[in-house]
C-alpha cells in the first residue's frame, strides 16, 4: 500500500482526518465531495471520519466546492496519495482522463450516486434513486388527493440538484412517472446545484410566475427543499403550498412535525458516510467485489407525521453523538429499534 503523506493542502479544498497517525503502511482512502457545505455532505465527513477510526485507514476528506474543475483538479491530487477514492462527481463526464490517469497508477476509483465508463472504476455506491422518488410521489399523490379537487388539476414545481449526475435522474425520474400516470402536472424543474440559496431565488420565481396554481413543492434534498419552504411560509401560503423532499435531515424532520413540510425520505447521512469508505476500504482488502456482489445500494425510509418522532430523535443521535451510532447494524434495523421505543 502507499504510505501515508503529510497532511496536503489542496488549494485549501481539502481535509485530512486519519484513523491513526502512528503506522506507515496503512491503507489511504480519499473521500471526495461536490461540497463542504450542504449539510448531508458534511454528515456524510463524520460518518467516514467514525469508519477511518474503527477500521485504522487513513482518510483524505476533500471538495470541488461545487466546481467541476476544482474537483477534478483535487482528484488528481488524491491520485498520489490514496489506494482508492470514493467520489461524488458534480459531473461524472468530466472525469474520463482523470479516471484513465487513476486506472495508470494503479489508483482504484468508487463512484458514488453516478456510473463511469466500463473499466474506469470498481463500481457504484449510491441510493435506488428512481425507487425512493417513486414512494414520495406516491405519498405525494396521497396528499394532493386530500387536498381535495380533481387530482388532474393539481400542479408540481421541482427544485433538482446538478443536471450532470446521475443521483438526479433517477431522484426526478420515479417521481414524475408517478406524477404523469395520475395526470398531476409539473409546471417547472430547475437544477439549484444543491445550493439553498439558489433554490430560495428559484422558489421565489416560481411564485412570482404561478402563484396559485403551485400545490405542491418537490425538492430532491431537504438541503434546498426546507429553505424553498421558508420561502412559501414567509409568503403566506404555508397551508396552500404542500412539501415533500429527501434527505431525512433534523430540519426537515421538525418541519414535518411542526406542520411547515409533509415528507422526507430518511438517508441518515452519517451512516451514507460510514459505508461511502467502508466499502472502498473493504475492496483493497478483498472483502467486496463489485463485479461479483453488485454496486452497493443505501437503504432509507419514507418520514412523515406518522414516524417523525422517532426519526428525529435517530437523526440527533447520528448527529450528535456519532462515534456510538451502531454502524454495523443495518440501518432498517437501527430504524426498527427507534420505532419500537
Amino acid at each position: 500500500m502507499k504510505k501515508s503523506l503529510s497532511i496536503l493542502l489542496l488549494l485549501a479544498l481539502c481535509l485530512f482526518v486519519s484513523g491513526t497517525f502512528a503506522e506507515n503502511d496503512k491503507i489511504v482512502v480519499g473521500l471526495i465531495q461536490q461540497d463542504l457545505t450542504h449539510p448531508f455532505h458534511l454528515g456524510e465527513v463524520e460518518g467516514a471520519k467514525v469508519a477511518a477510526e474503527k477500521y485504522g485507514f487513513e482518510l483524505m476528506v476533500g471538495s470541488g466546492d461545487g466546481d467541476v474543475a476544482r474537483q477534478v483538479e483535487v482528484f488528481e491530487q488524491f491520485i498520489d496519495t490514496c489506494d482508492i477514492i470514493s467520489i461524488n462527481t458534480i459531473d461524472v463526464t468530466a472525469y474520463t482522463n482523470a479516471f484513465a490517469k487513476a486506472k495508470e497508477k494503479g489508483v482504484k476509483v468508487v463512484v458514488q450516486h453516478s456510473w463511469s465508463e466500463p473499466g474506469m472504476s470498481e463500481g457504484t455506491i449510491g441510493f435506488d434513486e428512481w425507487e425512493m422518488s417513486r414512494e414520495v410521489g406516491e405519498y405525494a399523490i396521497e396528499l394532493l388527493k386530500a387536498q381535495g379537487g380533481e387530482i388532474s388539476e393539481k400542479n408540481v414545481v421541482m427544485l433538482t440538484g446538478n443536471l450532470g449526475q446521475g443521483l438526479n435522474e433517477g431522484r426526478t425520474g420515479g417521481f414524475a412517472e408517478v406524477m404523469a400516470a395520475n395526470n398531476v402536472t409539473i409546471l417547472a424543474q430547475e437544477a439549484t446545484n444543491w445550493d439553498g440559496t439558489q433554490a430560495v431565488t428559484i422558489m421565489e420565481n416560481y411564485l412570482t410566475t404561478y402563484g396559485d396554481k403551485i400545490n405542491l413543492v418537490y425538492g430532491l434534498s431537504d438541503g434546498v427543499t426546507y429553505p424553498a419552504t421558508q420561502v412559501i411560509i414567509n409568503d403566506g401560503r404555508g397551508d396552500q403550498i404542500l412539501s415533500c423532499s429527501i434527505d431525512g435531515s433534523i430540519d426537515a424532520i421538525q418541519a414535518i412535525i411542526d406542520g411547515d413540510m409533509n415528507c422526507t425520505y430518511m438517508l441518515a447521512s452519517q451512516y451514507t458516510g460510514f459505508y461511502k469508505v467502508t466499502i472502498p476500504y473493504r475492496v483493497m482488502i478483498g472483502e467486496y467485489d463489485f463485479a461479483t456482489s453488485g454496486d452497493f445500494i443505501l437503504p432509507g425510509i419514507i418520514v412523515t407525521q406518522d414516524n417523525a418522532a422517532a426519526m428525529l430523535q435517530m437523526a440527533t443521535d447520528m448527529e450528535k453523538d456519532t462515534q456510538n451510532v451502531p454502524f454495523d447494524m443495518s440501518l432498517e434495523d437501527i430504524i426498527a429499534s427507534y420505532m419500537n421505543n
